[in-house]
C-alpha cells in the first residue's frame, strides 16, 4: 500500500511575493525558517508562509514537504502548497490564528482553564498517534522529532495543531532508526536518542512527557538552574502540589493534576520499552478530561496507568447488537447492516461522550423534525455541531445515507464528518462546526457582505461539486445545493452540507481507476437503471440549483422561491439585457457592474429549462472555471470573453452523442474532468 499523498500546490517565486506582500509581515521564526502571514489571492483565506533561512537545506526541505504532504488530520498544520526557486525555499500552510503554545504558556497572561489545557495535550496526543500508526500497513510510520511547545500551533477554540515536520522521519521496515547525526531541541530532546541515535516513537512519547509538564505548571522546561523534569520527579506529597500553576490547583483539580503527573513521569521513563504509547496516552487524557468536566465532586476512579491496558476495545459485534436495537430500519433492510463497515473511517462515540461533548444537548443551534442540531466541544477543545436524528421511518435511509457518504469524502469546500453514535432512542451525527451558519443566514442579515466574499463562496461551492460529480468520489450526485445547504467558517470558505439525497453512480470495486469508462457506464445502466437515472438527474438538479445559489448571492433575495427566482431574472434579461434592477444595492457599484452581469449569465445558463437547449448548460467544471475567469477579469479590471467558445463545444459535441439522452453529457464530460 503506497503513501497516501494529498493535493496540494506549487507556487512560484512571484506568485509567493505576491502572497506575502513581498514578505512583509514576519510571524514568528525558528532554527530552519522564518515564518510571515500571507493572503492567498484565489481563496481570500489568511495562511502561513515558512521561508528556509539557508539555500544549502533543499534536501531537508524536500524531505519535510514529502513527510508533511502525506499527512491529514485535523490537530496536524494543513500543507497548502510550497515554492522552490533559486532564491527561495518556501512552505505555505494554515495560518493559525493564535500562535503557538510556548508563547500563550509563557509570554501571555491569557487564562487558561485546566479542561482547556487537557483538550491542547489531547489534541497534541490524538496527531502523534496518528503519525506513529497511519502507515502500519505498508510498515512504515513517522517520527516527528521536535514535540515542543513551539511547535504546537493553537486556533481561536485552543484546539492543538502540530507544526514544523523538519525533522522528522519516515520510519521504514520498522519502528527503529539509528542516526549519528542527532539534531533537535536540546530541553526537549529524549536523552536515550541522544545517547545512542535511536529513533523511534517513543522519541516523540519523552518530549510529549515535558509538553505535559509545562502544562500543568506554566514554567518553561529550564528556568535559570531548575530543570522542570528533575524537579517533578523528586517533588512529593504538598512540595509536588506547589509545583502545580496556582491558577488551575483549586481542590477539584488535585485529582486530575496527580494523574497528569504519573502520565508525564511515564513519558519520561529512562527505560524506552516502559514509556506508553500515544494512542494509550490519548485515551487516559481523555478520561482525565471527563472527569474534570463533569461534576465538581471529586473523581472516583484508579491511576489511569493501571487501567489503561485494560480499557475496551471497540467491539463491531457489540456495534450491530446495538444498532439492531436503535433502527427497525435494519429489519426492513438487509444491506443496512453494512452501516458499520461504511462508517469504519470515522470516530464512534458513546452515548456518555456526547452528553459531556454537548453538555446534556443544551445548546440547540436549530433544526426541526426529524433532525436537530447542537452545538458541542470535543475533548480537544474542537467545536462540533451534532445532528440528533429521532427514529422516523420516512427519514432513516436518508438520514443513514447522508453518514455514509459524507464518511468517505475529503474536500475542503464540504463538511466534514467526525463521527457517529449509534446507542439509545437516536443516531447521531457529529460534524464540523461552520461558525457563521448558512448562505441564508447570511442573505437575511443586512451585515456587510462584499462581493469578494460572495465571489468566493460561489467558486468554492463550484469547486466542491465539480469534485463530487468527478470519478475520484464515484460521482455523486448532492441533489439539495442551495442557501441553507452551504454553511459558512470564519473565513467565509463554504461548507457543502445536506447530503440526505445525495446519490452515488459508481460504487466500490466497480472501477480500479480515477476513469470512468463508456463501457462501465453502459454496465450500469444495464444493471441498475434506477441508480443511473437517479444520479444523472441529481447532476442536472445540482447544476441547476447552482443557478439559483449566483441569482440569490448577486440579489440577496431571500423571501422568494427558486424557481420564481429564476423567473425573475430571465425576464429581466430577455426585456432588458441585463439583471440590474435585481442586484443587491450593496454591491452596485460601478466597477462592479459588469461582473455582477457575466455572474447573472452564467447562472441563466445553468438554470436552462428548456429540453431542446439543455444541452448549454454547463458542467459544474466549466461553470468553476468561467467563475474564475470572471473574477480575475474583474480584478485585472478588463471584460469577460465571450462565452461563446463553450457553447460552440457543447454543440459540437452533441453530434458525436446524439443517440444519448441529453442527461447524459453531463457524464461524457468527465473524461474531460480528467485532462
Amino acid at each position: 500500500m503506497m503513501f497516501p499523498t494529498f493535493f496540494f500546490l506549487v507556487v512560484r517565486e512571484d506568485e509567493m511575493r505576491s502572497i506575502t506582500s513581498n514578505y512583509s509581515t514576519l510571524i514568528g521564526k525558528g532554527g530552519f525558517g522564518e515564518v510571515y502571514s500571507g493572503i492567498l489571492a484565489a481563496d481570500y483565506d489568511l495562511v502561513a508562509v515558512k521561508r528556509y533561512i539557508r539555500d544549502d537545506l533543499r534536501k531537508e526541505f524536500m524531505k519535510e514537504v514529502r513527510i508533511h504532504s502525506k499527512m491529514k488530520h485535523k490537530n496536524v498544520v494543513k500543507l497548502i502548497g510550497y515554492c522552490i526557486s533559486e532564491i527561495n525555499l518556501t512552505l505555505v500552510t494554515e495560518y493559525i490564528s493564535k500562535g503557538n503554545l510556548d508563547d500563550i504558556l509563557h509570554n501571555s497572561d491569557a487564562s487558561i482553564p485546566l479542561d482547556t489545557r487537557l483538550g491542547i495535550a489531547i489534541g497534541c496526543a490524538e496527531a502523534l498517534s496518528y503519525m506513529h500508526s497511519m502507515h502500519l500497513s505498508s510498515d512504515c510510520l513517522i517520527c516527528h522529532g521536535d514535540i515542543k511547545p513551539a511547535n504546537i500551533l493553537l486556533n481561536d477554540d485552543f484546539t492543538a495543531k502540530v507544526s514544523d515536520f523538519g525533522l522528522s522521519r519516515l520510519l521504514s521496515g520498522g519502528i527503529t532508526q539509528y542516526t549519528s547525526k542527532v539534531i533537535g531541541s536540546m530541553n526537549y530532546m529524549d536523552p536515550e536518542c541522544l545517547r545512542t541515535g535511536c529513533v523511534t516513537p517513543r522519541s516523540d512519547v519523552y518530549s510529549f512527557g515535558i509538553v505535559l509538564l509545562e502544562l500543568i505548571a506554566r514554567k518553561r522546561v529550564v528556568e535559570g538552574d531548575v530543570y522542570l523534569v528533575g524537579t517533578f520527579a523528586s517533588a512529593k506529597g504538598r512540595g509536588l502540589r506547589e509545583l502545580f500553576d496556582p491558577a488551575i490547583t483549586e481542590q477539584n483539580n488535585i485529582l486530575i493534576l496527580l494523574e497528569m503527573v504519573k502520565l508525564a513521569n511515564a513519558c519520561l521513563s529512562m527505560e524506552i520499552s516502559k514509556r506508553p504509547q500515544m494512542n494509550d496516552l490519548a485515551k487516559g487524557l481523555r478520561v482525565l478530561i471527563s472527569d474534570a468536566k463533569s461534576t465538581h465532586e471529586s473523581p472516583s476512579y484508579h491511576s489511569i496507568l493501571s487501567t489503561y491496558h485494560a480499557w475496551p476495545k471497540i467491539d463491531k459485534q457489540d456495534d450491530k447488537v446495538q444498532l439492531k436495537k436503535s433502527w427497525s430500519i435494519l429489519k426492513r433492510n438487509p444491506s443496512s447492516s453494512m452501516i458499520l463497515q461504511d462508517l469504519s473511517d470515522v470516530r464512534k462515540f458513546t452515548k456518555k461522550e456526547l452528553n459531556e461533548i454537548t453538555k446534556n444537548f443544551s445548546y440547540q443551534l436549530g433544526g426541526s423534525t426529524p433532525a436537530m442540531f447542537y452545538k458541542g466541544t470535543l475533548e480537544d477543545n474542537t467545536a462540533v455541531a451534532v445532528s440528533k436524528f429521532l427514529c422516523f421511518a420516512d427519514y432513516e435511509e436518508e438520514f443513514i445515507n447522508s453518514g455514509i457518504i459524507l464518511s468517505k469524502i475529503v474536500h475542503k469546500n464540504i463538511i466534514k464528518l467526525l463521527g457517529y453514535c449509534l446507542e439509545a432512542e437516536a443516531l447521531i451525527l457529529i460534524y464540523e462546526y461552520a461558525t457563521k451558519g448558512s448562505l441564508l443566514d447570511i442573505l437575511v442579515t443586512r451585515d456587510h457582505f462584499p462581493l469578494d466574499k460572495r465571489m468566493k463562496i460561489a467558486i468554492k461551492t463550484a469547486e466542491a461539486l465539480q469534485y463530487l460529480h468527478s470519478p475520484a468520489t464515484g460521482i455523486i450526485g448532492h441533489g439539495r445545493v442551495a442557501a441553507t445547504t452551504i454553511f459558512l467558517d470564519d473565513n467565509f470558505s463554504p461548507k457543502l452540507t445536506g447530503f440526505s439525497q445525495a446519490c452515488k453512480l459508481v460504487k466500490e470495486g466497480e472501477v480500479t481507476d480515477s476513469l470512468v469508462s463508456r463501457e462501465l457506464l453502459e454496465k450500469i445502466l444495464y444493471d441498475d437503471p434506477s441508480r443511473y437515472a437517479s444520479v444523472l438527474m441529481n447532476l442536472e438538479r445540482d447544476v441547476y440549483r447552482f443557478g439559483g445559489v449566483l441569482f440569490a448571492i448577486i440579489s440577496r433575495e431571500n423571501n422568494i422561491s427558486l424557481d420564481d427566482l429564476i423567473v425573475k431574472f430571465t425576464k429581466a434579461y430577455q426585456t432588458d439585457n441585463s439583471g440590474k434592477a435585481f442586484f443587491d444595492k450593496d454591491i452596485t457599484a460601478q466597477e462592479d457592474i459588469t461582473v455582477l452581469e457575466n455572474i447573472g449569465r452564467l447562472a441563466l445558463k445553468c438554470t436552462i429549462s428548456d429540453v431542446d437547449e439543455m444541452i448549454l448548460r454547463p458542467t459544474m467544471k466549466e461553470a468553476a472555471e468561467e467563475l474564475h475567469i470572471i473574477r480575475r477579469s474583474w480584478k485585472e479590471h478588463r471584460t469577460v470573453e465571450s462565452t461563446q467558445a463553450t457553447e460552440t463545444e457543447a454543440r459540437a459535441s452533441t453530434s458525436a452523442e446524439q443517440k444519448l439522452p441529453n442527461l447524459m453529457r453531463h457524464l461524457y464530460g468527465y473524461r474531460r474532468i480528467q485532462l
